[in-house]
């Protein structure tokens, strides 16, 4: 019987890492103040004031006003554009 709950723990555990979504990564590149960055993992980066954003991934660029991603989002910098603003972060959509 011990085997048998066992073995359900298991596979009822097996079933929800099968259905975890993994963190996606951009597919292209993406240039913040001239620094190439190949295929960018979701999420929130630093970077300094001015910032020059060359979005050549398939999704969205937020630059924040200031670091970690708070404040207001000064430039949303869509997919095949190129923006200059200020800001102390950006997250990759």
């Amino acid at each position: 019987m011990r085997r048998r709950i066992a073995a359900v723990g298991m596979l009822a555990a097996a079933g929800v890492l099968a259905l975890a979504v993994p963190a996606q990564a951009a597919t292209g590149v993406l240039v913040v103040n001239g620094v190439t960055h190949q295929n960018p993992a979701r999420g929130c980066y630093p970077t300094v004031s001015p910032v020059v954003v060359e979005n050549l991934t398939n999704v969205t660029v937020d630059v924040y006003s200031a670091p970690n991603c708070q404040g207001a989002v000064t430039r949303e910098v869509a997919a095949g554009m190129t923006a200059a603003t200020v800001g102390f972060s950006y997250f990759v959509n």
